[in-house]
């Protein structure tokens, strides 16, 4: 069996020849969207740009503050002198060894766990006022120090080194995937800093286990018949990942590295579709790489099974705020599952009418905080016409699609390579190198 693993890790490993770019590209990524005012401090020689690229310069320890006035940006020092003013600014550290911190950067926005926390950043800050009035603030930096700051976030410091590299080609190849196709890009932007393109911390968070997993990987992608793949990941499939079709149909197609599995290496024999299988796979979960064992930390635990409980009132609250008011809600029947079980067309029943909520995240962020997925049984407590409640009993955290960063960090542990980590979940995708 290792003989035949590794044989196909080498496989999977540089079958081909792929258009290798002489660096590693340089990436825009938006940091902060939000705020009509930024402060930074630094330590080191900042020079100022403005759109025209007359230039300020400043030494030493300083602490900034950049304000929208009117429609121009305007650039204080500590004792609120105005330095430097301009429709676009610029910060550039010329010692490439410090950081720029920003104060107060909005974390967790739209996703019911919203605050600010100060963060660090090498390269370059863009700074220019968005439609909404506010200032984007863009980082520009080469990608391989992005990767720095999101393989932490993504999958933590901790991790097994097997793992922390399959997270670093994982997060490269969707970079790759986004400067190439500006799926995730703005008007001075190609890549963003949240969990709607990939969690990005900044240069705070790297340690050397996170920074040699980035340079082992470097330049190395997925791709498949010639071409990069988008190499989805979440949390914790629960015990099986999703296929795209059920999750995002726009973007579904005959790939096999798109298709849900189950997430070890023998099957369940059972539909996860069906009400009977899906209840006894969430309450009486087989094994999987996913699955807790004694040494599981308690965010993991509760990530693979968990159960909540929302009122009638809630859910009619929330599904008049957001779609239609159908009055107090006596039931809530799943329509349609994907392979992993999770609900892609949710039935609300209510005084007034019934409502379906369509698509696996809408089903997620119906309420608030959001559910962990939409991979879940319902229970009603009391009257069947008038309940008091609904749980919820639930698996797995997030999308499901591509990666399980739980089973790959289960993976790692047993010393599984981060080429047989990717072979798992991306089936048929090959390793290449792209710079």
């Amino acid at each position: 069996m290792k003989i035949i693993r590794l044989l196909l890790g080498i496989l999977f490993l540089f079958t081909g020849p792929l258009p290798l770019l002489a660096q590693d590209p340089e990436v825009h990524v938006l940091i902060m969207h939000s705020e009509p005012f930024v402060l930074l401090e630094g330590e080191a020689r900042l020079s100022i740009y403005d759109q025209d690229n007359k230039r300020e310069q400043l030494r030493g320890q300083q602490s900034l503050r950049i304000a929208k006035e009117e429609d121009v940006l305007v650039l204080y020092d500590a004792d609120r002198k105005r330095v430097h003013c301009g429709s676009r600014l610029l910060i550039q550290n010329n010692d490439k060894n410090r950081d720029i911190r920003i104060k107060d950067v909005p974390q967790g926005l739209g996703w019911g766990r919203e605050h600010k926390e100060d963060r660090t950043y090498r390269g370059a800050l863009e700074f220019r006022i968005n439609a909404s009035g506010n200032i984007n603030v863009v980082n520009v930096l080469d990608m391989e120090s992005y990767l720095y700051g999101v393989v932490p976030a993504e999958i933590g410091i901790n991790s097994p080194v097997e793992a922390l590299k399959a997270q670093a080609v994982c997060a490269r190849t969707e970079a790759m995937v986004g400067l190439e196709t500006g799926k995730y890009a703005g008007e001075d932007y190609q890549l963003t800093s949240d969990v709607m393109c990939q969690v990005y911390t900044g240069s705070g968070t790297a340690n050397e286990a996170v920074r040699k997993a980035v340079d082992d990987t470097r330049g190395l992608v997925l791709t498949y018949q010639d071409t990069l793949i988008s190499a989805y990941y979440a949390s914790t499939c629960g015990g099986h990942t999703e296929s795209i079709e059920y999750v995002w149909p726009e973007r579904s197609g005959p790939r096999p590295y798109w298709n849900g599995h189950p997430d070890r290496p023998a099957g369940y024999g059972t539909d996860l579709r069906e009400a009977e299988a899906i209840r006894e796979w969430i309450l009486d979960p087989p094994d999987s790489w996913c699955k807790p064992d004694s040494s599981t930390p308690d965010w993991m635990r509760n990530n693979f099974r968990w159960k909540t409980t929302i009122t009638p009132e809630q859910i009619s609250k929330a599904l008049a705020e957001q779609y239609r008011d159908i009055g107090n809600i006596y039931d809530i029947v799943p329509l349609e599952r994907g392979v992993s079980g999770r609900i892609y067309d949710l039935l609300f029943i209510g005084e007034k009418g019934h409502f379906r909520v369509k698509g696996e995240l809408n089903i997620r962020r119906l309420v608030s905080p959001p559910l962990r997925s939409s991979c879940f049984i319902v229970d009603k407590i009391g009257p069947v016409s008038a309940p008091a409640s609904f749980i919820l009993s639930g698996a797995g955290s997030g999308h499901g699609v591509g990666m399980c960063q739980v089973g790959a960090i289960a993976m790692g542990r047993r010393n599984i390579s981060y080429a047989d980590i990717l072979a798992h979940y991306y089936r048929g995708a090959v390793l290449r190198k792209k710079y």
